[in-house]
C-alpha cells in the first residue's frame, strides 16, 4: 500500500492516471475473459468494461485517498448509473416520436433530468 501511494505523488498527479489505466486494463482483461467462459451468453454483458473500469477507478481512489472519498465516487457512479438506466429506457420511444435529432435531444434532457439532481444530492 506505501509503495502504491508513494507511487501516486510522483510527476505531480500523472502516476495517479497511469495506475488507474494500467489497473483498468488489467481488470477488463479479466472481466472479459470471464465473460467469454459464461454460460449462458446473455451473461456476458455484466463483465463488460463499464463495470469493470469503475471497480478499477475505486480501488484506485481507496489506495490513494482512502475510504473517505470512497462514498462519493461511488455514489456518484450510481447516479450515473441511474441517469444512463433513465436514457436508455426513454431513448427507443424518445427517437420513435421526435425523430433522431430531436429524440437525442430530449433523451439527453431525460439523462440530465436524473444525473443534476442526483449530483446536488451528492454534494
Amino acid at each position: 500500500m506505501a509503495t502504491v501511494r508513494a507511487l501516486m505523488a510522483i510527476n505531480g498527479g500523472l502516476a495517479p492516471l497511469a495506475i488507474k489505466a494500467l489497473n483498468g486494463g488489467v481488470i477488463v482483461s479479466l472481466f472479459a475473459l470471464l465473460g467469454q467462459v459464461a454460460q449462458p451468453k446473455r451473461f456476458a454483458g455484466i463483465f463488460s468494461a463499464a463495470p469493470t473500469i469503475a471497480l478499477a477507478n475505486l480501488t484506485v481512489v481507496v489506495v490513494s485517498a482512502g475510504t473517505a472519498d470512497l462514498r462519493i465516487y461511488a455514489v456518484g457512479m450510481l447516479v450515473g448509473a441511474a441517469a444512463f438506466m433513465a436514457y436508455a429506457l426513454g431513448c427507443q420511444r424518445l427517437l420513435e416520436r421526435f425523430g433522431s435529432l430531436s429524440g437525442s435531444v430530449a433523451a439527453f434532457a431525460l439523462w440530465f433530468a436524473v444525473a443534476l439532481p442526483g449530483y446536488w444530492w451528492i454534494r
